[in-house]
């Protein structure tokens, strides 16, 4: 269409095209908002009747008046083009989403409860979308399912009756042939319930990666519809919840009456929230994941492997192999592995195997030994049952170091065999054995790992050294190129390296270790967290760590990257459960229990967020982070005094930052010691002017004490330095007293946080 305008709206650009026919952008000068137009193809509406019948639908339309649904404005013509006007959505498709991979059962929940809610709307005014699909779904930078195009729904005039084609069917079905439901293949009677099969069919989708019925031959697509039963969700994502898998199953019965009533009561079950069974059916309780209750395993942790080399400078060797082990398990969804932190802690204790299965509420224990002479390696593994302390499975291995990963993958399927845990074909694809590896390599790679997971600048700098000469003795390993996007990740995040330097080096260590091979999850974590921190841009962000999750499950710090991202957009449900299920993996990790605390405590749920900070000081009283969290909860809870104290606790473990943090001036200022605050911000101050010192700290230092205009100016300078900690803008309670603030709403929607 050559026309830089329609009716009173001036044409952008365009957007794309769907069955209906194109989509642009388009500027309402009248209102100064933008719109999408929707133009109709010509052949659709061929006559006055037919485009009357539409100017009908599209009026009963312009009454879905919901925040999961896009507004339908107008219905126009002009010189015998016809178009419709419609909200412009910002975001992206969950069809473009899914492109990632499958995402986490709880973001599939979240996305079905919106879409759920959106139907439910549309149904109480008698509408039918009869061709929900993820392409007509659009996800919001703030996370919202919004229903897009309602266009081939049929207003129900008479709820007995039966739908028929609309000015866009054909052939009395209308709609995208694979998320049909039967009774649209069989041509019978059409109702809301039809609705309810193709959020079902997506779903199953956006758990799994696949359609229920895949394939592109619509005879075949059509006949599987309208006969076939549809496969269990958990037959290709065995990790998924049981209700989970009942709810997805409900939707896809052939019947509608063996569907759920309604949306609402879809909804309510994503929610998992109680509802009816089914005639004929039972309600079963879920286990709680500590435990199976049937005698399998369904969780276990890798203790560290004992050094069998004698020498202390071997150590690097037995923990590797206890990470890999643990890495190799976790990408397993239906086995719940406990991550390496909480792991470690038990190194060296000779604590008896079942208390230690008892505190991390698990079903098996694996022990072993790993033993380097030269280029050579053996290791023994032992598969132990917890309840009773006996050896299920034991082997030993003897290889060239060369053959090291295929070993470390062999061990994982068959301690995987041992369970009895069902491999979805992609998990059991990332666990065949890998190829040769240069030995030289791999051993610093080690090293630097050994390094890095101490979590201190000076170790992380000097991992960065063996990476780099891991990557000397062989250009191509793509390990050591995740070891150095972590490394780099967290010296930009902690600010023992500028932010410009840091994350630039970590994302480019992350494509070249992506462009060798991209089964690696921490490659992607490291990705979204450069996307997350540096880059800003929340949807690439947002890929990158369901990308994560996909190829590695149990990956504890992944989940908790992805819960505070969730958080800081104000997805805050979603991110508590992101959270506490990274804490299951990892139930010793200190620095899980903050982050917890954290998500909750920009949920503004601050006595749940100060019970995870004191459960962290219980488990280790000189964790500094621990201490200084709490202080900031406490701070907002009214407990000014209680908060200082707190506070100097924490600051204590970090030797020469008390006096130099702005943290710690706004919360004298907050407590009523003005004088003690401007003393400890002047250090600060004088700081900053010969290094780097986070400007969005500053801010908040002047916002606490009511000086807006000077809180406004640091928080620019913190855009303009790129200082990452921005991010939390939009949720941190600190910034409350800025937010009717023109500057503030301006800087939010530079940020594209104002969704």
């Amino acid at each position: 269409m050559n026309r830089s305008s329609l009716g009173r709206y001036q044409i952008v650009d365009r957007l794309g095209q769907g069955g209906m026919g194109r989509v642009y952008r388009a500027l309402d000068p009248r209102l100064g908002r933008e719109v999408a137009l929707k133009v109709i193809r010509e052949d659709a509406l061929r006559d006055p009747a037919m485009r009357n019948r539409f100017r009908s639908e599209a009026r009963a339309l312009s009454k879905l008046l919901h925040p999961n649904i896009a507004t339908l404005f107008d219905f126009d013509s002009e010189d015998g083009v016809d178009f419709l006007v419609l909200e412009l959505v910002p975001g992206e498709t969950l069809a473009q989403l899914l492109h990632s991979g499958p995402l986490p059962e709880t973001r599939a929940r979240a996305i079905g409860i919106g879409i759920a809610e959106a139907l439910q709307a549309a149904h109480e005014e008698g509408v039918v979308h009869r061709d929900l699909k993820p392409g007509n779904i659009m996800i919001t930078p703030r996370g919202r399912a919004k229903v897009l195009d309602f266009g081939l729904a049929h207003v129900l005039a008479d709820a007995d009756a039966s739908v028929a084609p609309t000015a866009t069917g054909a052939q009395g079905i209308t709609g995208t042939v694979q998320y049909l439901s039967p009774e649209q293949v069989r041509g019978g009677r059409i109702d809301a319930r039809s609705d309810l099969h193709a959020l079902g069919a997506i779903l199953f989708e956006m758990t799994t990666g696949r359609r229920p019925f895949p394939g592109d031959q619509p005879a075949v697509l059509l006949y599987a519809i309208a006969n076939q039963a549809a496969p269990r969700a958990t037959t290709l994502r065995p990790g998924l919840s049981s209700d989970f898998d009942d709810l997805v199953a409900r939707c896809l019965e052939k019947e509608p009456a063996r569907r759920f009533a309604d949306a609402e009561a879809l909804a309510r079950s994503l929610r998992g929230e109680p509802h009816t069974p089914l005639p004929g059916t039972t309600s079963v309780a879920l286990q709680p994941p500590s435990s199976s209750g049937d005698g399998r395993v369904r969780s276990l942790v890798v203790l560290p492997f004992a050094n069998r080399s004698g020498d202390p400078d071997q150590e690097f060797f037995a923990d590797g192999m206890t990470d890999a082990l643990i890495t190799g398990l976790a990408q397993i969804g239906a086995l719940r592995v406990i991550s390496r932190t909480s792991a470690m802690r038990f190194k060296g204790t000779g604590r008896p195997l079942p208390e230690i299965a008892r505190e991390l509420s698990v079903d098996a224990v694996v022990e072993g030994s790993a033993l380097r002479v030269g280029d050579r390696v053996r290791i023994t593994v032992q598969l132990i049952d917890a309840k009773t302390d006996s050896s299920l499975w034991a082997n030993s291995y003897e290889r060239p170091l060369t053959d090291i990963l295929s070993l470390q993958d062999e061990v994982a399927r068959s301690i995987a065999a041992e369970v009895r845990v069902k491999l979805t074909p992609e998990e059991g694809a990332r666990l065949v054995g890998r190829g040769a590896v240069n030995p030289e390599a791999h051993l610093a790679y080690l090293q630097g790992r050994f390094l890095w997971n101490r979590w201190d600048p000076p170790s992380v700098r000097q991992s960065i050294m063996h990476y780099e000469r891991a990557l000397a003795a062989d250009p191509k390993y793509a390990l050591a190129f995740a070891g150095l996007a972590d490394a780099y990740s967290v010296l930009g995040n902690v600010g023992a390296l500028a932010p410009g330097q840091a994350y630039p080096r970590a994302k480019q260590a992350a494509e070249q270790g992506l462009a060798l091979d991209d089964s690696i999850a921490d490659l992607y974590g490291s990705l979204g967290y450069v996307s997350r921190f540096w880059e800003w841009d929340w949807p690439a962000a947002e890929r990158s760590f369901l990308r994560c999750l996909q190829l590695n499950p149990g990956l504890a710090n992944g989940r908790r990257w992805y819960a505070q991202f969730l958080s800081q957009l104000g997805r805050h449900d979603e991110a508590i459960v992101e959270a506490e299920k990274a804490l299951e993996l990892d139930p010793l990790s200190l620095i899980l229990y903050t982050a917890v605390g954290d998500v909750f405590f920009y949920a503004r749920r601050y006595e749940r967020a100060a019970a995870y900070y004191q459960k962290c000081i219980a488990l280790d009283p000189d964790f500094g982070p621990g201490h200084t969290d709490y202080a900031r909860v406490l701070d907002f809870m009214g407990r000014h005094d209680d908060a200082v104290r707190e506070l100097e606790l924490g600051m204590h473990a970090f030797e020469g930052m008390m006096p130099t943090s702005a943290g710690y001036a706004t919360v004298l200022a907050r407590a009523g010691r003005a004088a003690d605050a401007l003393q400890v911000m002047e250090k600060v101050l004088e700081k900053a002017r010969n290094e780097f010192v986070t400007p969005y700290g500053i801010a908040s230092y002047y916002a606490a004490i009511g000086e807006n205009e000077t809180a406004l100016d640091w928080l620019e300078k913190a855009y303009e330095q790129r200082d990452g900690t921005l991010v939390w803008i939009k949720v941190h309670p600190r910034m409350d007293g800025l937010r009717g603030e023109p500057r503030f709403r301006e800087l939010l929607a530079k940020m594209k946080l104002d969704a």
